[in-house]
């Protein structure tokens, strides 16, 4: 053997892809043996795979795949040369249906009889002990079967060191519980022999593969949208198939166009799967064929607001400059001052203007009482937002009513209040409409205290009969589907301004359940769309922007309020004013004397 060629050797031994790109054997679409190319995913896939290997760490990865893209043959792949390379593995694979388990396992049957790398001289890489339809044994004394989520003894069968949960997100809760937790409870992972793909296309926002996606934790997330790969692609045979095809673009493509820059041969791949594959239902080419990892789990809801709206308004608001500070009080409460800081609290697109009129909406954190129990119970946070309302200007231009400042933060009631009291003051004391559903009515108590303007609401009192009017905005089912449903429509019109992309994300992830219900995805938050929602609904509200001005003294205040004078009898006058009254007659100058003596 040449030194080039055992260098070659030594590096199929360690890598993975080197040795599927040299030895592996798939089944193509068409039926036939042949020697693979790893594509984007794949890529993506080995390329983690290295990474903990060098770094001596188990292996976890979370796989969002498009069908027939590639996932399983190389989560195979992985688990096959690992169990080559590492001795006395004990591995498994978990489907959500037999059928599942036994097409995957058939794919690490074929690496296993077909490969042709000589790792050791017994000429042969299976040994005796496995029946090859359930458990392979491989001379490396490392064995792999497969298994059924849902089944009665799944994930009962020892300590593995190697994993594949395939197609996680159909699987199954029943009464005994979560198979992908019992199946992880038999996983040893310590250190680099541990390998655990867990690959799926979505199936909602619900359950372990959605959680585990969506949170930050120690699995790699890895995903490719449909037009990473190469074999996404029809060509037009003619000018005039293309022209024609130009020609009878929806909306939709031409969304992709803007959002992803794909071409046209990519969009003719798409509009084909489409019709053949997901009987037009564009919902199901999105949830199996994703563009975007987030936008596959909501497809199989029902988003509330429109998505290819919010993804242009998100495109536009990654443009939008924002400022980062702290609001602070002066004057004895009777003006703000902005003060920019990195660990502020508040982000501002827009400082108030002359005679533009502002709004403050609160929705706060779920009560006290969960503040207390601290961040493991996830509570949400407190979202201030402050809005302008929408105004025509001098050249008769109409701009629509638009987000211009935010806090965001799970800080204590007393204190947000007073952030509250400063973003109103900061606005030209702007009226402020906090929920109180929760800890709103705490937040009124510290508000009213403060001389803040608040919303009141009208409400019939039950004893009286009296009708009665309330600090603060309560949300119940009628309220809150109206101001949602003012709130879609308004995004729908495009006739709202929102600069903020956690604002505009957190719209995206807002969903209809099945029960009819307008509510965040599970794993998401809602703060900022109700805070909206409910400033949008009373925008009519918004105060005017007045700048401060000082009060102008007179002698009169001057005789009685002797303290505004300088302890040496004295006049406080700024420098500019002093200098201006030099150039005055000299009888002004005179009467300038005496006023302060």
């Amino acid at each position: 053997m040449t030194p080039e060629e055992q260098q070659i050797h030594d590096l199929v031994r360690i890598d993975p892809e080197v040795w599927f790109s040299t030895f592996a054997v798939i089944k193509d679409k068409r039926g036939k043996n042949i020697k693979p190319i790893a594509n984007t995913l794949q890529k993506r896939m080995f390329e983690h795979y290295r990474k903990c290997q060098i770094e001596n760490v188990p292996c976890k990865m979370v796989i969002l795949k498009p069908r027939q893209k590639g996932a399983s043959t190389c989560a195979q792949a992985l688990t096959y040369h690992h169990m080559r390379k590492h001795e006395n593995l004990s591995g498994s694979l978990m489907g959500d249906i037999a059928g599942t388990s036994d097409k995957v396992f058939e794919i690490y049957r074929r690496y296993a009889e077909n490969d042709s790398f000589p790792w050791d001289d017994t000429g042969t890489n299976l040994a005796d002990g496995g029946n090859l339809a359930d458990l392979i044994k491989l001379n490396t004394g490392s064995a792999y079967g497969k298994e059924t989520a849902g089944s009665k003894n799944a994930g009962r069968s020892g300590t593995i060191q190697v994993g594949n949960m395939t197609e996680t997100a159909f699987w199954t809760t029943t009464g005994r519980g979560d198979p992908a937790l019992a199946y992880l409870q038999s996983l040893y992972d310590g250190d680099n022999l541990s390998l655990v793909v867990a690959d799926s296309t979505p199936n909602g926002p619900q359950g372990w593969f959605y959680n585990t996606w969506i949170q930050d934790n120690e699995w790699a997330k890895i995903f490719a949208a449909w037009f990473e790969f190469s074999d996404s692609v029809i060509p037009f045979n003619s000018e005039e198939e293309l022209q024609e095809f130009k020609d009878t673009m929806t909306d939709d493509e031409f969304s992709e166009v803007d959002r992803f820059g794909v071409n046209y041969e990519q969009l003719h791949w798409r509009r084909r799967v489409l019709q053949d594959k997901c009987n037009g239902d564009l919902s199901k080419f999105r949830q199996e064929y994703p563009s975007d990892p987030e936008e596959c789990f909501l497809m199989s809801s029902r988003p509330r607001f429109h998505i290819d709206i919010l993804k242009k308004m998100e495109n536009y608001a990654k443009t939008q400059k924002y400022e980062v500070g702290t609001v602070n009080i002066q004057n004895e409460g009777e003006t703000a001052t902005f003060r920019p800081d990195d660990r502020g609290m508040c982000k501002i697109w827009n400082h108030p203007h002359e005679d533009d009129k502002y709004v403050i909406s609160v929705d706060t954190c779920t009560g006290e009482d969960q503040q207390e129990q601290g961040l493991a119970a996830d509570p949400d946070y407190h979202s201030v937002q402050v809005w302008r309302a929408g105004y025509d200007d001098i050249n008769g231009d109409h701009h629509v009513s638009r987000l211009v400042a935010l806090h965001h933060s799970r800080v204590d009631i007393g204190y947000l209040a007073e952030e509250i009291f400063a973003l109103s003051l900061y606005y030209g004391k702007a009226l402020v409409i906090p929920e109180v559903n929760n800890s709103g009515l705490a937040i009124v108590r510290y508000l009213i205290d403060y001389g803040v303007p608040c919303y009141r609401r009208r409400r019939m009192n039950d004893s009286s009969g009296m009708i009665e009017k309330s600090f603060g905005w309560s949300t119940d089912k009628i309220t809150r589907k109206t101001v949602i449903d003012h709130l879609a429509s308004e995004i729908l019109d495009e006739n709202v301004d929102i600069p903020c992309e956690e604002v505009l994300k957190e719209m995206r992830v807002f969903v209809v359940n099945e029960k009819g219900k307008p509510e965040a995805a599970p794993g998401h938050h809602d703060d900022h769309v109700l805070a909206a929602a409910i400033a949008l609904y009373n925008i009519d509200g918004a105060t005017k922007y007045k700048g401060f001005k000082k009060k102008q003294l007179s002698n009169s205040m001057l005789r009685k309020n002797p303290q505004l004078l300088c302890p040496d009898g004295f006049l406080r006058v700024p420098l500019n004013q002093y200098v201006n009254s030099r150039k005055k007659t000299k009888s002004n100058y005179k009467r300038l004397q005496d006023i302060v003596v």
